[in-house]
């Protein structure tokens, strides 16, 4: 009995000395704070440091001599003065656009009136032409009847080798009851390499182009084509009748 209870004590004297003597653990008694003063300690703690780098950024800038105030500054100068060139650009495009399309309408109207005065002049001399003819049908109404070719001209045209031909058919002497048939041919004189030759237009004689019917006179014109290499003389103009040769001219390039 006696030994039961001392192993009892023995037991329990062990385990007060795990709990309060040198082996037992070591307790650390700690005062609870609440989450908000967590959260402002944490707000405190990333304010600083914001304005410690703050302090430090605005501290480097001024080492470095970057005035960033400064900086915006002339960067809002330079886009009000981008702006009012571009601005300056558009009304200077704007009086050139019109100063063009004023140019064209001159440059129009100036051909326009060229071209007036081109056709004026050539009815001016057809007219010319026409009362030189007249007044040489009233002074030759005494005279044989016949034909003859005036004012025979030949100048070369745009494309070499070309060239253009005008004259003027008419008829003298005699009343004009009826008309006057016939037709016209041209011979060409050339120059081929040293060699002379002649062409005749129109190569075909059946060839009704070259054909004409007045009364008094007839105003014609057209273009002949030499081949290539050769080089045009003169031509002679022939008008014929039943195949006779009734008047003929000729004219030099």
């Amino acid at each position: 009995m006696w030994s039961r209870t001392r192993s009892g004590l023995a037991v329990k004297a062990r385990r007060l000395r795990s709990r309060y003597g040198i082996a037992a653990r070591q307790v650390a008694v700690r005062s609870h704070a609440p989450w908000y003063l967590k959260v402002l300690a944490l707000t405190g703690g990333i304010t600083l440091a914001l304005m410690v780098g703050r302090g430090i950024y605005e501290a480097g800038r001024g080492w470095v001599g970057l005035d960033v105030s400064g900086m915006q500054s002339e960067v809002s100068v330079l886009r009000q003065r981008v702006a009012g060139l571009e601005t300056e650009l558009a009304s200077v495009r704007q009086q050139a656009d019109a100063a063009h399309s004023n140019l064209q309408i001159e440059r129009t109207a100036q051909q326009q009136l060229t071209a007036q005065i081109r056709s004026l002049e050539s009815e001016n001399g057809r007219l010319r032409e026409d009362m030189m003819v007249f007044e040489g049908l009233a002074g030759a109404t005494s005279a044989a009847a016949g034909f003859r070719i005036n004012r025979l001209v030949l100048e070369p045209d745009r494309e070499a080798g070309r060239y253009r031909y005008r004259m003027l058919i008419v008829r003298q002497g005699g009343k004009a009851e009826q008309d006057a048939r016939g037709s016209y041919e041209i011979v060409a004189m050339i120059d081929r390499q040293g060699r002379g030759a002649n062409i005749t237009f129109p190569p075909d004689s059946g060839n009704t182009s070259y054909r004409v019917t007045f009364r008094h006179f007839q105003r014609i014109d057209g273009v002949i084509a030499i081949p290539a290499g050769a080089t045009l003389k003169s031509v002679e103009v022939r008008f014929l009748q039943d195949g006779q040769i009734r008047a003929r001219a000729t004219a030099a390039v």
